[in-house]
């Protein structure tokens, strides 16, 4: 009889966790994908206006109390990486899930 209640508590247990981190896991996968058109915007600034901006940046025509980490390459760059890993670590996840 103790086995049996040990084994449904831990059970209980596990299952009280995963669904709060699977709960969590949503919201923030949900947030993620909300900012997907940020990112998008993010990109295209990127490969477009950037590198004006960071000249303009050089010749001191940018404000130097301005918050101006995206000027930055590793800034952006980093942020990419981090997104493009994370990405694949989701994927593999999703396989040892199903």
């Amino acid at each position: 009889m103790n086995i049996m209640i040990d084994r449904i508590t831990k059970m209980e247990n596990i299952l009280d966790e995963l669904t709060m981190v699977v709960e969590k896991s949503d919201k923030t996968l949900n947030e993620l994908a909300d900012s997907c058109k940020n990112l998008k915007t993010l990109k295209k600034y990127y490969e477009s206006q950037y590198m004006k901006d960071v000249m303009a940046d050089k010749r001191n025509e940018v404000p130097q109390d301005l918050k101006r980490g995206v000027l930055s390459e590793d800034a952006v760059y980093t942020l990419l990486t981090d997104l493009f890993e994370l990405s694949n670590k989701m994927e593999k996840l999703s396989k040892k899930i199903r």
